[in-house]
């Protein structure tokens, strides 16, 4: 295969992850108020975590987890336990594209400030340039989102990204020493470990598995988010990390696009400069990646 088909199928394979990852609030506000806000969270979580099990038994990636590294995987756990939850009430309760602004511009921020604070990240021209076009995206968006939902959902869409950022963050702790998949499985088994009780003890209804529109939605919700995930990684072996994050921002235009089409929402003028704001913050440093790489011509 040339390498200029590597690359186009690189790019298609991130492409399908960012649509697929991109519908999950269509899939949450399609079970909407059908399931509890942990219960979906629960019952979603043990689903993954049993299909990827055999898996990772079968790659003979499912090892012990080595002392010295119990520290960062508590942290990573911590905040992947908080993943689930807020983001599907979120969806539920407020416009899809609004609550994808509010969780991608605090997770890059939370992404931002872990790396420079125990990553060891350096700070540069270009990321605090991000930095702040990303808080300014995050003021038009949630000054917007307050007026127009609730302020509980628009919290629980910012505390979502702090959860997320945290967990992709922390993960670089762990990334050298266990796989993908591995690190892929321990945090779907924790949203199980914790949800599932906060979901009894609050008194959500623990639905049995029955053949209705709900459950085929719960289904499809897990199945979308396996085959994202393994998108992600396979056009990752065929383009750059920069372009492929890149390719990934798409993730917040197509919540958007599923938002209008789909369920007739409609962003006010407000709430567009904060997303194309958030976007441009995301894409600045990947820009910049791929711009140092770029060979410069030597004049004739």
């Amino acid at each position: 295969m040339s390498s200029q088909s590597k690359n186009a199928r690189g790019v298609y394979f991130i492409l399908t992850s960012a649509l697929m990852f991109g519908s999950y609030g269509v899939w949450s506000k399609l079970i909407g108020d059908s399931f509890g806000v942990f219960f979906q969270g629960w019952t979603r979580a043990l689903i993954i975590s049993i299909i990827l099990l055999p898996i990772l038994i079968w790659k003979k990636q499912l090892i012990p987890i080595a002392k010295k590294d119990w520290k960062w995987m508590s942290v990573f756990l911590i905040f992947t336990s908080l993943t689930q939850a807020p983001i599907y009430y979120a969806f539920t309760h407020m416009d899809i594209g609004s609550a994808s602004v509010l969780f991608f511009v605090t997770m890059l921020l939370t992404m931002y400030a872990v790396g420079y604070l125990f990553l060891g990240e350096k700070v540069s021209k270009v990321k605090i340039t991000s930095f702040f076009l990303a808080i300014t995206g995050l003021y038009l968006s949630f000054s917007f989102s307050i007026k127009t939902f609730s302020l509980l959902a628009a919290l629980m869409a910012i505390l979502n990204g702090i959860a997320s950022g945290g967990e992709v963050s922390f993960s670089k702790k762990l990334s050298n020493n266990y796989s993908a998949l591995y690190i892929t499985w321990l945090s779907w088994l924790i949203v199980f470990i914790t949800n599932a009780p906060i979901s009894i003890l609050i008194g959500e209804v623990q639905h049995l598995p029955t053949i209705n529109l709900i459950w085929l939605y719960q289904l499809i919700y897990v199945f979308v988010g396996l085959f994202a995930f393994g998108f992600v990684i396979a056009g990752l072996k065929y383009v750059e990390a920069s372009i492929g994050g890149l390719l990934g921002l798409l993730e917040v235009i197509f919540s958007i696009i599923f938002g209008i089409l789909i369920f007739g929402e409609s962003l006010e003028q407000k709430a567009l400069m904060g997303a194309i704001l958030v976007i441009a913050a995301a894409a600045l440093p990947h820009v910049a990646k791929i711009y140092r790489k770029t060979p410069t011509k030597s004049p004739a």
